[in-house]
């Protein structure tokens, strides 16, 4: 796959290294009871259509989840994370994908709401882009920043944790056509020569510890086990980066009050009458 709607080429993997670990160690994390699973039913299946934004669509995607567990549904500019990363990565003006480090410094600043600029069908012309990135759009993008960035944790367990307490994790790999098989389970991940890069987002997990991701195109949403997330972590061209919305990272007491736990709630009425 020759895609670089994620380019690794570009990115900055000592950002990712040197990123705070999650203080899981606390007391507040002592404490904290994970809740059995995590949906993402509020999350709308996106398609970034012929464009290299991939990227934008994953830190979005991970900034919504944030704002989620603060009890706001909100879908975020996709073009302006797109071309506002590019900017950064001095691609601006060409569909060449973006780098999930300078989505990460953006995603820290902010990012309007996607009813503010839409999202294309084609790459912006000048004018458009100009538009898109005015001194407006950068402050109406303020409301919606994320505190801080941490690293997303080496051990599958933790990870549970950090998504269980509000958090999610934007990440970037060596992609191919097929890596995300029919049943929508990957339970392998293994490099093959003509990878390309593709970035997507882990929002929340089953309740038999299957991450649950999803994929910038229509098939959205899809699983990863154990094995393979790990596997995907210990590839020297994988970025991940863990976002949410407590300052020091600790839990979110998020589960009853979120649109997901009401839908649950919901649905076990139905099935009761």
């Amino acid at each position: 796959m020759g895609n670089k709607d994620y380019n690794p080429n570009l990115e900055n993997f000592d950002f990712f290294k040197n990123l705070p670990p999650i203080p899981q160690d606390t007391e507040a994390w002592k404490v904290f009871a994970r809740p059995e699973e995590v949906g993402i039913d509020w999350h709308r299946t996106e398609d970034q259509k012929r464009m290299g934004s991939c990227t934008a669509n994953g830190t979005t995607s991970v900034m919504e989840r944030c704002h989620e567990t603060v009890g706001n549904i909100v879908q975020l500019s996709r073009i302006f994370m797109y071309l506002a990363t590019q900017k950064r990565d001095g691609l601006l003006g060409r569909d060449a994908g973006s780098t999930i480090y300078n989505s990460t410094i953006v995603a820290l600043d902010g990012c309007p709401l996607e009813s503010l600029t839409g999202y294309p069908s084609s790459y912006p012309n000048a004018a458009s882009r100009a538009k898109i990135l005015s001194k407006d759009m950068y402050e109406a993008g303020k409301a919606y920043a994320v505190p801080k960035s941490w690293q997303a944790p080496k051990d599958f367990n933790k990870t549970l944790d950090f998504i269980g307490g509000g958090g999610a994790i934007a990440f970037g790999i060596r992609y191919y056509h097929g890596l995300i098989p029919s049943d929508r389970v990957i339970r392998q991940f293994a490099v093959r020569a003509r990878s390309g890069g593709h970035a997507m987002a882990v929002l929340g997990y089953t309740n038999d510890g299957l991450l649950r991701a999803v994929n910038s195109h229509a098939d959205g949403p899809y699983l990863i086990t154990e094995k393979a997330w790990m596997q995907m972590l210990n590839d020297r061209f994988t970025s991940a980066v863990g976002l949410t919305m407590d300052q020091q990272a600790r839990p979110i007491d998020w589960y009853k009050n979120s649109p997901y736990f009401k839908l649950k709630q919901k649905k076990e009425n139905e099935d009761a009458n």
